[in-house]
């Protein structure tokens, strides 16, 4: 069964395992409610609109192989390099 707001409820007024409670946390009407009502009146009185979901695109990934002349430009000695640090 849904749940029925009074219509004499103060503004923000929620549905709570106590009853209706006021956003100060006062219980202006006691009444029990189940989780699931609770929960289906938050989501009938719901006033976030629903995510728009973004799809993301990235950059295709293109592998290739580089000769021993490019190796040679932008690694050099690189060998040379490791055994001087050691």
């Amino acid at each position: 069964m849904a749940i029925r707001t009074p219509h004499w409820l103060p503004a923000g007024t929620v549905p709570t395992t106590k009853g209706w409670m006021t956003p100060d946390g006062e219980v202006v009407k006691k009444q029990k409610f189940t989780g699931a009502e609770i929960a289906e009146w938050h989501q009938a009185h719901s006033t976030a609109p629903e995510p728009v979901l973004q799809t993301l695109h990235e950059a295709p990934v293109i592998e290739t192989r580089i000769d021993a002349e490019l190796e040679q430009h932008y690694y050099g000695d690189h060998e040379d390099q490791i055994n001087n640090e050691v």
